[in-house]
């Protein structure tokens, strides 16, 4: 059986949040919770930034459904996002995991579906949240918002 999840490319992002803007909109007409954000973290020991993308499947099934790709891979202006069955190493996500080029970060179940590869300094990884701390981000009607 199929395991759809992500494979994101940290040295792809730039964290333009395009991601969470596509995620929003997809999420916001069915007043339902956004899935994706990205955090920015300073690594002072590489003195660079760092931008780390959270997506749905850390915590859930993708709300936009699992047989095609989802608006926020389809929109990622970088290419940094790589969605597919992670067990199927034919197809692109499953060939990165089944090399071991993409490893699982931050997961809290015991079958993640939120992979990533390129570099994540020793100082910005001590510092990431878990996934269940950022996601989801609440979804607010407009009628509720302070003007």
């Amino acid at each position: 059986m199929a395991r759809f999840g992500f494979v994101i490319n940290l040295e792809r992002c730039v964290g333009c949040h395009t991601c969470t803007l596509v995620c929003r909109m997809w999420t916001y007409d069915k007043k339902e919770d956004c899935w994706n954000t990205v955090l920015e973290f300073n690594s002072h020991e590489e003195k660079r930034v760092v931008w780390m993308p959270y997506v749905c499947t850390q915590m859930r099934e993708p709300a936009c459904g699992e047989t095609s790709n989802p608006p926020c891979v389809r929109n990622c202006p970088c290419s940094a996002r790589i969605y597919g069955d992670l067990e199927d190493p034919t197809s692109p996500a499953g060939r990165l995991v089944a090399e071991g080029k993409a490893k699982p970060l931050l997961h809290e179940t015991s079958r993640p579906r939120a992979y990533y590869f390129g570099r994540i300094p020793k100082d910005v990884e001590n510092q990431l949240p878990k996934p269940s701390e950022v996601l989801p981000r609440k979804y607010i009607p407009l009628t509720q918002l302070p003007s």
